[in-house]
């Protein structure tokens, strides 16, 4: 499973003229049969480290201090190291510098900012022991996203044994439980074993219409949602909502952030971070969040398009960095297509049996019942539409009110709404209706929105009026209404909701 790499650092970089001898590899391990094993001091989350690759002195290495795959260069007989960034190299300088010694280090696009030598000669205890002889190197700046590795530990005869890093959810800390390097074993205490209980009865994923603490969003490219971004990150400025980005690379952090700027988007709420993706659809993959009587936050993680391995990934990482128990919906489900009203019960389309065609409607009713509801309440989807999703046309506005889409009564999807609004009716819904942008794209709705502490982020495609008419709908329904451009993503079948999704309070 590929978990969340937190590579966006503002970077190892050119550190410093040495005072006293001290060889690279003193410090940097050259060994391809060394491994070196890092275990989170908040989550417990284990990763491993190792020399992949080793083509005459640049060695690639599988995490290298929190920056994920790094290419480095050392010398047996020298006292200096290189980094490769992918773009470009840069000399790092040797580890027995004079503490306080800082120089300014230049890798664009993201690695910038400085490194100085904070520690030197000290001991350092991990759960793989004490080591005497350790070196903190510590870096500022740094100019592509709002995370990064901010100290790294070396110990001299070992390698690296800690390292820091700034994130979505604060520093994370990883230290050295247990590593074998030229052929001796360093084991420590045993990481802790933990088990992933299912959701408790009182567990309920919270309606959309209820307090949010962030939004994520995903973005493996910035082709499809650049425009919805800038509009909804504007919108969200200033409201006590984080925005939370996932992006796929580190250029794509850099880009994003440069387009972001130059929109005058405010990014003071905005934080970017770096995570294997396979598309944009964040609301289809993401972390469904429950939430217990006391508070409790948990992931529900459903079953993901198949091929999509990254994505699938995303919920469980996302649930470890957290520090959040992970229970595995166990149906071929987008959550595109869950809806609830955060008391009783959930909605989402006939399009989930079309899709788990080897479970019948109770065995998936039975694997819903994990989201904390004993009543689902199912639709039928838009004639034709390829993602059977709800949100394509209908949402719970709050505990009494409902949106559903509008059609022409000549239109093949006039017959599906207004069986919708019927059935949202008698559920005691109020249910506003707000006509759809069908000729300029046949699902261009206005349903397929965020909704944020009071604000609504609603699409706004190519018709002037019905625009105007959507935010008006909105706002008669109690939210402050901000148009958000989507006449690009529509064409790929989705809109501002289906690349965001809720990340309740735990109250």
């Amino acid at each position: 499973m590929n978990l969340i790499t937190r590579s966006l650092v503002p970077a190892l970089a050119a550190l410093l003229v040495a005072t006293a001898p001290a060889l690279a590899n003193d410090f940097i391990s050259t060994n391809t049969s060394d491994w070196y094993r890092y275990r989170n001091a908040q989550s417990n989350q284990e990763v491993t480290s190792r020399i992949v690759q080793d083509l005459g002195g640049w060695r690639l290495w599988d995490q290298f201090g929190g920056m994920g795959q790094t290419w480095v260069y050392t010398g047996d007989d020298h006292d200096w190291t290189y980094i490769w960034n992918g773009q470009t190299y840069s000399l790092i300088g040797n580890l027995s510098g004079a503490t306080g010694q800082s120089r300014s280090i230049d890798l664009p696009p993201c690695l910038t900012g400085s490194a100085t030598i904070a520690q030197r000669g000290v001991s350092l205890t991990t759960p793989a022991g004490t080591f005497l002889d350790c070196t903190e190197l510590r870096f500022q700046g740094g100019n592509c996203a709002d995370a990064g590795v901010t100290s790294i530990w070396f110990a001299k005869d070992v390698g690296i044994v800690r390292w820091s890093e700034q994130n979505f959810v604060g520093e994370q800390t990883y230290e050295l439980s247990a590593a074998q390097v030229d052929g001796r074993q360093i084991t420590g205490a045993p990481a802790p074993t933990t088990t992933t209980p299912a959701a408790s009865s009182h567990a309920v994923a919270p309606a959309e219409h209820e307090r949010m603490e962030s939004i994520l969003w995903g973005c493996a490219d910035t082709y499809l949602v650049l425009d919805t971004y800038e509009d909804a990150l504007a919108g969200l400025a200033g409201s006590g909502v984080m925005s939370d980005v996932t992006v796929g690379t580190q250029g794509v952090a850099s880009q994003l952030r440069y387009d972001l700027v130059q929109a005058n988007v405010p990014l003071d709420d905005v934080e970017i971070y770096v995570a294997d993706l396979d598309t944009v659809w964040m609301r289809d993959y993401g972390p469904v969040i429950l939430r217990d009587g006391a508070g409790n936050r948990s992931v529900a993680d459903l079953e993901y398009y198949p091929g999509r391995d990254n994505d699938d990934a995303f919920p469980a990482a996302y649930a470890n960095w957290r520090g959040w128990s992970v229970t595995d919906v166990r149906v071929g489900y987008e959550g595109g297509n869950f809806m609830t009203d955060g008391r009783t019960t959930m909605m989402c389309s006939t399009g989930v049996q079309r899709f788990n065609r080897d479970l019948s409607r109770s065995q998936i009713e039975r694997e819903f019942g994990k989201f904390g509801y004993g009543q689902v309440e199912w639709f039928r989807p838009l004639i034709d539409e390829g993602t059977t999703h709800v949100d394509m046309f209908m949402r719970i506005m709050d505990d009494g009110k409902a949106l559903v889409s509008r059609y022409p009564s000549s239109h093949r999807q006039s017959v599906v709404c207004d069986e919708a609004t019927r059935k949202l009716q008698d559920l005691g819904y109020q249910v506003t209706r707000v006509d759809a942008d069908y000729a300029y794209d046949e699902y261009a709705t206005f349903s397929n929105s965020v909704l944020a502490n009071g604000i609504a982020l609603v699409p706004q495609y190519d018709n002037a009026a019905k625009n105007r008419a959507a935010l008006r709908a909105y706002e008669s329904l109690g939210y402050t209404a901000v148009g958000i451009r989507s006449k690009l993503i529509i064409r790929y079948s989705g809109a501002t909701h289906c690349v965001a999704m809720q990340i309740p309070t735990g109250n």
